[in-house]
């Protein structure tokens, strides 16, 4: 017997938070709510609760406060617009009960069963309002044995419970809001099935795995996927589904799905903390596509916790109903797991083997133990697991044991990371790359998800006067992204003992705070700065690599390339020739083939690190700067690199142009009606003027914010100035040195449509308006404004070197002839002394009530480090200590650039100065909840030996929802915020400059807080 329940229900639900209880809950006594369309979303057809500031998200990646900053006070107006993940259309945490009539035609005899192909998270059915069972799981069809019904009309309630069941960690993607899956209500198929359809289709699913033989072998640190060496490339799948709200069903989504994946030269998909529905099985084995499932988990996993039954009970499940297919080739119990987890579950690895042995389904699969962290063991001892699934080993000279992330980029790799592995390696979510995002992709959100934090992220664009330069950020800032994906790619291709990467992610990933890290947008389309047959250059079953150390070469310096394959085709290389081409381009152009040649022909199985051959380049008939495309090619495959080609040249004296680092001298030229090009010391740029860097955002700057959040550069390449200086309009690897000594300009001063020669393209959250090089008129003279330091040889740093002769060069001619004008004042704004506090040797005292850690980042100039000052309650006061007296008029606060959660941002202060041995109060105000500097000035300047800051509130300072971790799992618990002061910085603000440097100290404490950024 089979009957589809899918049609109309009746729908009674309750907002219930109180704590799970053995017996099942009673439906409400009441009428129903409303009708409901089976299969189905509740919060998708008007129910739940409307989405509110404070709603409370099953999320422990985000501020429960966010709306207080200002940031995100954008496109509130009509409604609320969240900024960390696309939202619902209402949310729902709770009892929902669903009812309707059944006909039961025919007396079988057989008991039957309720199936629900998807829901979450407990499900409960009562016949005739006579309970009848319960299942539980997230990962499998939940079925409830009904009994044996009699012939007639019945009324069937089925509760769906999504409340927490098990303390799981709420960002696993079975349970966490962050891309969806919260959801209330059935989905898939809704059928009534007899005892003998059960049967029957578990007879169908182990005749399918005998039709479609699979053999999984570890050998020779190798995986060999029936008889023949594998490479897993594959992408991460965290489950968001933008236009259903639930799980697709549908063959046909899966089996587009599956072809894309293949078209951009993936062929494995990692499922994060998740098992997908079967249609997503039959579509990869259909399509070649491998997958590793999860069981629903991102947990904590101690000796002897309740957990470990809860993931015993989920894996045989998976296994039961998925086990069959040839496409489920890996699994693992859990993502980043936390606790002692590495005993239990080896034990996992070993039970599941034999489970799976005794459903026939041996030699199917490989286990690994978990997807994520490091094991407390250096590789070469791993043990109890197929196969090694992290993104770091915690051993090895590279930091934290990489192996991924820019350790391994042009022409290493990371095998010092992986010493004496003998198990293959998966790469855990490689890349993590961000671009900026393309906001005509809001249009495409026409169903169940709705793109506020896009609309958020828009509207913060449009009021800084960037959202016209909109398709232009997308641009450069993806072939950006795209440079950081190609080196990423290729060296896990080049690391022995590596066998394949997860990519994080092909398509962008719309929770824990918007992570733009794709080359597809959440609808999986192409955002158009890349192609997929320029993707498979790097990412495809044959690989050509050539390691070269730099892109950046000197034109008389020998160029040695070492050239391999990384080939894991179906066939092995026999006789095969690698050739090679040089050009020279012009803005991305090939304009003239300077050289060709052909080296060894390669014979080979499959393997990585097949040795082809050494390309020796003498490039000295380069005399010009020049930008050349290095091409190799093997049969249908190619792949190719840029370089960067420098002479050098004797540097010129230029008369009528003034290159100057001090800003007074510059001015006076200026106003003199000279030309000059200014190169502020970085020291002397103020604290809205960030670093910059050729590496963009790693997932995104919510979850792991910094004070560096580059996305790239933009410029016109057709400018006179590259005519001396070869660039395309996103920069290249040429500017990497040149971006590794620079801070962004910030434009907030300058006049209405401005646009600087180059901008650098700033993080979506913050969306400064920065410019690496200015031009202008000031006064009656020229400016060129290069935020950058270019100092240095020639042998040490060529391209910075050309780059300032460009600038001269342009500077002296005809063309630097700027129309737009540059009032002094935006220029003046931005200069402070970043080390004055140093130089005046201040020393800074907290109150002896408070509690106080790192009080002496205050005295380093760096906003990556911050003090924290606590006390049960606001006032908190801490004290500026002067060795002599100095003539102070204002201060400024650096706030923290690196807690998430913004703890002790201060809202209310107080500033007193110390005169004659008594503090009088010289300002009193509010301070935004901002990451920009905070800064109040007093009438007159006075003369003191004393400040004292007090703080007299905060933000975030309300009851909030906290998750907190514990020995057997996560568990949601009420906190209050802290009173605290968390500030990177106190600067006085005084007249003059102190001597200024380029030293990059914002590199030190660059790293994230957040664990699971570990970029």
């Amino acid at each position: 017997m089979l009957m589809d329940l899918s049609g109309n229900w009746s729908l009674w639900y309750d907002h219930v938070t109180e704590p799970i209880h053995e017996e099942p809950p009673v439906k409400p006594d009441r009428i129903a709510d409303g009708p409901m369309i089976l299969p189905g979303i509740l919060q998708g057809q008007g129910y739940g609760e409307e989405i509110k500031k404070d709603t409370q998200w099953v999320s422990g990646l985000h501020d429960p406060f966010w709306y207080e900053r200002e940031e995100y006070q954008f496109a509130q107006e009509r409604e609320v617009s969240i900024p960390f993940l696309c939202q619902p259309p209402r949310h729902f945490i709770g009892l929902a009960w669903y009812e309707r009539e059944i006909e039961i035609r025919e007396e079988s005899g057989e008991e039957i069963y309720l199936h629900i192909e998807l829901t979450r998270w407990r499900s409960y059915a009562w016949v005739d309002g006579e309970y009848k069972g319960s299942d539980c799981s997230l990962c499998t069809a939940h079925e409830i044995n009904l009994g044996r019904l009699k012939k007639g009309a019945h009324t069937l309630t089925v509760l769906i419970d999504n409340r927490f069941q098990y303390p799981y960690r709420p960002d696993g993607h079975g349970v966490s809001d962050a891309l969806g899956a919260s959801w209330n209500g059935m989905a898939g198929d809704i059928l009534l099935l007899s005892r003998g359809e059960i049967e029957k289709r578990d007879r169908q699913r182990k005749a399918y795995g005998a039709a479609h033989q699979r053999t999984m072998e570890v050998k020779d640190g190798m995986v060999f996927v029936d008889g023949r060496p594998e490479y897993f490339r594959g992408t991460h799948f965290g489950g968001d589904y933008p236009l259903t709200g639930s799980p697709s069903t549908e063959l046909k989504w899966w089996k587009n799905l599956m072809k894309l994946i293949r078209e951009w030269g993936f062929n494995f998909i990692r499922c994060h903390s998740l098992c997908p529905p079967e249609a997503a099985f039959l579509a990869a084995d259909e399509e070649g596509i491998y997958l590793q499932s999860e069981c629903g988990m991102w947990n904590v996993f101690n000796d002897g916790i309740p957990m470990e039954e809860v993931l015993k009970e989920e894996t045989r499940r998976i296994l039961r109903q998925f086990g069959h297919h040839p496409s489920f080739v890996l699994f693992s119990p859990t993502n980043e797991p936390s606790g002692s987890w590495y005993g239990p579950l080896k034990r996992w690895v070993k039970e599941t083997r034999s489970f799976d042995e005794g459903l026939g389904y041996g030699g199917r699969r490989l286990y690994t133990a978990q997807s994520g962290w490091f094991y407390e063991v250096p590789p070469r001892d791993i043990t109890g697991t197929d196969y090694i699934y992290f993104h770091r080993s915690a051993y090895g000279p590279l930091l934290g044991g990489n192996i991924r992330n820019h350790e391994g980029f042009k022409g290493k790799d990371y095998r010092e990371s992986l010493e004496g592995a003998k198990l293959p390696v998966i790469s855990h979510e490689m890349g993590q790359w961000c671009a900026y995002p393309d906001f005509s992709v809001i249009d495409k959100f026409t169903g169940y998800l709705k793109p506020g934090n896009y609309e958020v992220f828009r509207e913060s664009a449009r009021a800084k006067k960037l959202l016209e330069l909109n398709q232009a950020f997308v641009r450069c800032s993806g072939k950006n992204q795209v440079m950081m994906y190609k080196e990423e790619f290729e060296a896990n291709l080049r690391t022995p003992h590596i066998y394949g990467y997860e990519m994080l992610d092909l398509h962008d990933y719309m929770g824990q705070g918007t992570a733009l890290v794709g080359v597809l947008d959440p609808f999986w389309e192409n955002k158009g700065y890349v192609t997929a047959d320029e993707f498979k250059q790097f990412n495809q079953e044959t690989v050509i690599l050539a390691r070269i150390s730099s892109y950046v070469i000197k034109n008389r310096e020998p160029v040695t390339i070492p050239v391999e394959l990384c080939h894991f085709g179906k066939k092995d290389l026999k006789d095969s020739i690698v050739t090679w081409k040089l050009e020279k381009e012009e803005q991305g152009k090939a304009v003239e083939v300077l050289e060709q040649g052909e080296l060894k022909a390669v014979t080979a199985s499959a393997g990585k690190n097949i040795p082809v051959d050494t390309l020796y380049l003498d490039l000295s008939y380069v005399t010009e700067p020049a930008k050349l495309k290095l091409t190799l090619f093997m049969e249908e495959t190619e792949n190719s690199w840029p370089l960067y080609v420098y002479p050098k040249k004797e540097e010129k004296e230029r008369e009528h142009v003034l290159f100057t680092r001090e800003w007074e001298e510059a001015k006076e030229a200026l106003l003199s009606g000279g030309r000059v090009v200014f190169s502020p010391f970085l020291s002397q740029l103020d604290f809205d003027c960030p670093p910059l860097s050729i590496r963009p955002v790693f997932w995104n700057s919510q979850m792991g914010p910094g004070w560096c959040r580059s996305l790239g550069l933009m410029m016109n390449p057709g400018h006179p100035i590259f005519r001396r200086f070869p660039t395309e309009e996103h920069g290249g690897w040429q500017w990497e040195d040149i971006l590794g000594s620079s801070r962004g300009f910030l434009l907030d001063e300058m006049p209405e449509g401005f646009e600087p020669v180059i901008r650098a393209i700033d993080d979506w959250n913050r969306n400064l308006s920065l410019g690496l090089l200015i031009e202008g008129r000031v006064g009656n003279g020229r400016l060129l404004l290069v935020s950058a330091s270019l100092e240095g040889s020639f042998e040490e740093r060529p391209a910075a070197c050309h780059f300032k002769e460009a600038l001269l060069s342009y500077a002296a001619s005809w063309e630097f002839a700027p129309k737009e004008e540059i009032p002094v004042a935006a220029i003046e704004k931005h200069l402070f002394p970043n080390d004055r506090m140093k130089e005046l040797g201040v020393r800074y005292v907290a109150e002896n009530e408070a509690g106080v850690t790192n009080l002496s980042s205050l005295s380093e100039e760096n906003p990556n480090t911050s003090v924290w000052i606590e006390k049960e309650n606001y006032p908190i006061s801490v004290d500026i200590c002067i060795q002599e007296p100095v003539a102070v008029s204002g201060l400024l606060m650096v706030p923290d650039q690196k807690d998430r959660m913004h703890q002790g941002c201060v809202k209310d202060y107080v500033i007193e100065v110390e005169v004659e041995g008594e503090f009088k109060e010289a300002a009193r105000g509010r301070f935004s909840a901002s990451f920009l500097t905070q800064k109040t000035v007093w009438k007159d300047a006075v003369t003191t030996k004393a400040i004292r800051f007090t703080a007299l509130s905060g933000y975030g300072q309300g009851e909030r929802d906290e998750w907190e971790e514990r020995e057997d799992g996560w568990y949601q618990v009420k906190g209050r915020g802290k009173a605290a002061i968390q500030a990177a910085g106190f600067h006085l603000i005084l007249d003059g400059m102190t001597d200024g440097n380029d030293i990059a100290y914002w590199n030190e404490n660059r790293k994230s807080r957040t664990k699971e950024i570990e970029e």
